[in-house]
């Protein structure tokens, strides 16, 4: 770290999860400088997650916040992501929602009147062998999936290559705070932001937010007799990958907060497998993580009310990959051009 040590970085990021590495790479896009804190958590949220993007809240059918305006950002923030790294980070494949009931196809119908750039105006049938149920699937336009670890782990590569990531737990009682500038160790910068996940919980600078964290469980598994390259949802989600193997998930507990796998929720996801699909399959990895979740389902976007050079953005739960390109963007607005955060996310709320 010496060799910044007359160096003052635009930001501090602690946290190198979807969040940080979607505001820090927002500032690259920007010519702002940053420097990262962060210790590798492989069970990490952002590490685990699933890495759906879908523009519908699939219990209702219905919009989520500004969901047009994350749209034209993601793909665009995705899109420079994968011409900088020169990778595959984009998968727009497709989410079909298997509709159980008459209610739930008359339903979808309805709302896809409404919802026509997002919803399928007629129903599937997937012919795809191996499939117990085959009618009536409802198509969500503009949904897939990102490869989450080529995100983050090209972007942690990057990072270390140009000697920009400390790879140890923060420790708050080293952060020294001024009008004009932050120091964390030997590094300056003119801002922090707290991009921490779950571990937010522990931070004494925005201990008046109110989180839920809610652990969620998923299953990687390789089926013997079935390869469909689109994501299905059918109770819970079946999503393909690069290897041919499919991630299912994911459970919610807001009870067990512990970094442990359980059996309970194993069993579950085996029974909604044996229940979608008629063939066998091998069991590669069961992984669980705590999402930052929040009290009211927003996320925490903003300026410490003390100091003007704190910030956070948090809480995204399971639409991180979804949210975090906009909500930088409406952070990094907000900081360098003073425009404000709408007050449904903005963390000065509570």
């Amino acid at each position: 770290m010496g060799l910044f040590f007359n160096m003052i970085f635009d930001f501090i990021i602690v946290g190198q999860g979807i969040a940080g590495s979607s505001f820090a790479f927002n500032l690259l896009r920007k010519n702002k400088s940053f420097y990262i804190v962060d210790k590798l958590n492989t069970l990490s949220s952002s590490r685990v997650a699933l890495g759906v993007y879908n523009p519908v809240i699939l219990k209702w059918y219905t919009k989520p916040w500004h969901i047009q305006n994350q749209l034209n950002f993601f793909f665009k923030f995705y899109g420079e992501y994968e011409q900088f790294f020169k990778t595959k980070i984009i998968f727009d494949i497709g989410v079909y929602k298997y509709l159980h009931t008459n209610y739930d196809q008359n339903n979808w119908l309805t709302k896809s009147l409404r919802l026509s750039k997002l919803l399928s105006n007629n129903l599937y049938s997937l012919s795809k062998q191996n499939l117990i149920n085959k009618k009536f699937y409802g198509l969500i336009n503009s949904s897939g999936r990102i490869n989450v670890s080529e995100f983050l782990d090209s972007f942690r590569s990057f990072c270390l290559e140009k000697n920009l990531l400390d790879q140890s737990h923060f420790d708050y009682e080293q952060l020294k705070i001024s009008n004009k500038s932050v120091k964390y160790k030997n590094i300056k910068a003119s801002n922090i932001i707290f991009c921490e996940g779950s571990s937010a919980s522990h931070n004494p600078f925005f201990d008046s937010l109110k989180f839920t964290p809610t652990k969620g469980e998923i299953l990687d598994v390789k089926f013997q007799n079935f390869n469909f390259k689109s994501i299905v949802h059918s109770n819970l989600l079946f999503v393909p990958k690069e290897d041919n193997s499919y991630s299912v998930g994911a459970t919610y507990d807001w009870l067990d907060q512990s970094n442990l796998v359980t059996q309970k929720a194993k069993q579950k996801i085996q029974f909604v497998i044996k229940k979608t699909i008629n063939s066998k399959f091998n069991l590669i990895n069961h992984k669980c993580a705590i999402r930052p979740s929040t009290t009211d389902r927003r996320p925490f976007v903003g300026t410490h009310l003390n100091y003007n050079n704190l910030h956070i953005l948090n809480g995204l739960g399971s639409r991180g990959v979804l949210l975090a390109p906009y909500l930088s963007k409406l952070l990094f607005d907000k900081i360098f051009y003073g425009k404000s955060i709408p007050e449904e996310i903005d963390a000065r709320r509570f």
